[in-house]
């Protein structure tokens, strides 16, 4: 056998003895009783020894806890640092997303900081250069309004005279001062900057708005005087003149536009009388077929006793056209093609012959206990065919145009009518009045009234 160092041999016996040590330590640990039983006279000796009488059932309730708890591990309390970080870890996925839009909101607001300084710039420089250019601007609209003031005036002194002080009134105002151009230092306005750039956009949009105003009321009295010009120009010329006499309402349209100037009106509105002035061509067409209607009429020979309905048709037509109102041009168009056709046909009041239909009826009325008679009777053409007439209603007063109303006759026509009817079924002398050619009304017999119905 090889000889072995003795400090080898002491190293390796270092070795036996801590791990034997350990092993024995162990021992105690798992030796639940005898650890149990050695701690119990341990801590009896101890109490005793100082002279302190502890009860038994204390010294093993407070055995029971130690042993409850001496192989339960306890993790150190971290700092709250490693615990912030150690959570944020777990949640890693959150903490990157707030970031990720903390950053991105942090960007867009560093982003729109710079690009507000940039447009703050941008206006500091357009609203300085225009404040320099007022003052050129201002004199070029005090010599436009000196210009303009020479125009002559006919109609619209009050409004001129008006819109000539304000003008007056502002041009004489010092509302351009003297300014110092602000300036933005750094990338990022500060808030003496931002206070300085209000006052300095507060002068420059005064200065903007006090320009404007004086442009537009120089706008409104130029425009002004051009349409008191046309005005005075369309009015006092001779054609107008003639017009005016022959069509009172375009001197009254004219009226009511100086009035309204008199009473400090700045426009004149010409919408009315262009509208009147231009629809005069239109009147005299009109008037010049009422007289061809009215010729046609002679060239039938209708008598004058029967052109009463036609006469008031074309009388209220030509007042109608005094004022230039042509509301009812169509219907005199259709009223009069009406009885230039009756005047132009031959026409019989037929009385009606069918057993479906009445041939003639009574009347009682209440109010009286009067009665009349109404023999019904339709417009016959020549050929034969029934045609259709504008009848008035003696009962309501209601105008419809027809082919069948009630007649108004005597009793006596009534009853023979009547009998005529009853002795075979049929009508034997069935034609009640006649209309010729160049007449508007029929020729009836005396057993025939004028009153006429139109339900039965």
């Amino acid at each position: 056998m090889l000889d072995v160092k003795l400090s080898d041999q002491l190293g390796a016996m270092a070795i036996i003895d801590e791990l034997y040590q350990k092993q024995q330590l162990l021992l105690e640990h798992l030796d639940r009783d005898e650890l149990r039983h050695n701690l119990e006279e341990s801590i009896k000796a101890f109490y005793q020894a100082r002279g302190q009488n502890v009860d038994d059932k204390i010294i093993d309730e407070g055995i029971n806890r130690w042993f409850d708890n001496r192989l339960r591990f306890i993790a150190p309390k971290r700092p709250w640092l490693q615990h912030l970080l150690v959570r944020c870890y777990l949640n890693r996925k959150v903490v990157s997303t707030v970031i990720g839009v903390f950053s991105l909101s942090a960007t867009l607001m560093v982003f729109g900081s710079l690009n507000h300084t940039k447009v703050v710039k941008s206006e500091i420089e357009s609203g300085y250069s225009q404040i320099l250019t007022s003052k050129n601007t201002l004199v070029e609209l005090k010599n436009q309004f000196s210009e303009i003031d020479k125009y002559p005036i006919h109609y619209a002194q009050i409004p001129a005279k008006k819109l000539k002080t304000s003008i007056t009134n502002l041009l004489n105002q010092d509302f351009i001062p003297n300014v110092t151009k602000p300036s933005v230092a750094g990338s990022f306005i500060t808030e003496n900057e931002k206070e300085a750039y209000k006052k300095f956009k507060q002068i420059s949009l005064t200065v903007s708005n006090k320009l404007s105003e004086v442009r537009l009321q120089i706008q409104t009295l130029n425009k002004l005087f051009e349409d008191d010009k046309r005005l005075a120009k369309l009015i006092e010329s001779d054609q107008f003149i003639e017009a005016s006499k022959q069509y009172p309402v375009l001197q009254h349209a004219v009226d009511t536009i100086i009035d309204n100037l008199n009473q400090g009106q700045e426009v004149v509105d010409f919408s009315q009388i262009e509208v009147f002035y231009n629809s005069i061509e239109r009147a005299k067409a009109i008037e010049n077929k009422i007289q061809a209607d009215r010729n046609q009429f002679l060239e039938l020979k209708v008598p004058n006793s029967e052109m009463g309905p036609v006469i008031a048709l074309q009388d209220a037509l030509q007042a109608d056209l005094k004022n230039l109102n042509f509301d009812n041009v169509e219907n005199y168009k259709k009223m009069i093609a009406y009885y230039l056709k009756l005047a132009q046909t031959n026409l019989t009041l037929t009385i009606v012959d069918n057993p479906n239909y009445k041939s003639g009826v009574e009347r009682t009325h209440e109010n009286t206990n009067g009665k009349s008679w109404y023999i019904i009777v339709t417009p016959t053409l020549p050929n034969g065919e029934t045609t259709s007439l504008w009848v008035k209603s003696i009962e309501t007063g209601e105008t419809k145009f027809v082919d069948m109303f009630g007649q108004q006759v005597t009793e006596k026509a009534y009853k023979s009518v009547r009998a005529d009817k009853i002795d075979d079924g049929h009508i034997d002398n069935n034609q009640l009045c006649n209309k010729p050619k160049g007449r508007l009304a029929f020729i009836c017999p005396n057993r025939v009234k004028s009153g006429r119905i139109l339900e039965w």
